[in-house]
């Protein structure tokens, strides 16, 4: 288990950096878009269960802004999740051990409602690559990334109607080996 723990501190960014080219290269002539507003009314309900009335129009419009990028991380990550399994697993024990310590977070808990738009941007930052913190076109990979991790219910509060996650051997308590 300590070996585990010392790997996740280690996040290998190859990843994100894969995914970054692939959005910046032949991400559109791939992937089929699903639109904002077909897609959008799917995870209202989770939007209302993460944030309060006043914050909704800002979440609206960080995924309306990100959305492109999102979908062609969502696209990604879907088709070569066997291939990233650890450094994606690393990643999300990352962004939850993270998401978990928050201020608002006072059960310390995965399922807790987000509460703040800005923490979407503040765990981006935390799987940058190093050395890229100050590319915007990083940064937005990263917070597309983070916005599928929240989509898909791997942080924040779930609600019954989500899709099934990407991780279900992590919450089945599968481990995978590094």
């Amino acid at each position: 288990m300590h070996h585990f723990i010392c790997h996740l501190a280690g996040i290998d960014h190859s990843v994100i950096k894969e995914i970054f080219h692939f959005l910046n290269s032949e991400a559109k002539n791939v992937v089929a878009v699903v639109p904002f507003e077909k897609k959008f009314g799917s995870f209202n309900l989770k939007i209302k269960a993460n944030f309060i009335k006043d914050n909704y129009t800002e979440v609206r419009n960080i995924f309306i802004v990100n959305w492109v990028n999102k979908e062609c991380a969502e696209f990604f990550i879907t088709q070569n999740f066997d291939k990233y399994e650890s450094q994606l697993y690393a990643m999300l024990e990352k962004i939850r051990y993270y998401f978990k310590k928050l201020p608002c977070n006072h059960k310390r808990i995965v399922n807790f409602p987000v509460n703040d738009p800005d923490y979407f941007e503040e765990l981006a930052h935390l799987i940058i690559p190093r050395g890229k913190e100050n590319d915007p076109r990083f940064l937005s990979t990263c917070k597309a990334i983070i916005l599928v991790l929240f989509e898909y219910g791997e942080f924040g509060r779930r609600t019954p109607d989500e899709p099934a996650t990407l991780f279900t051997k992590y919450e089945d308590g599968q481990l995978p080996l590094p």
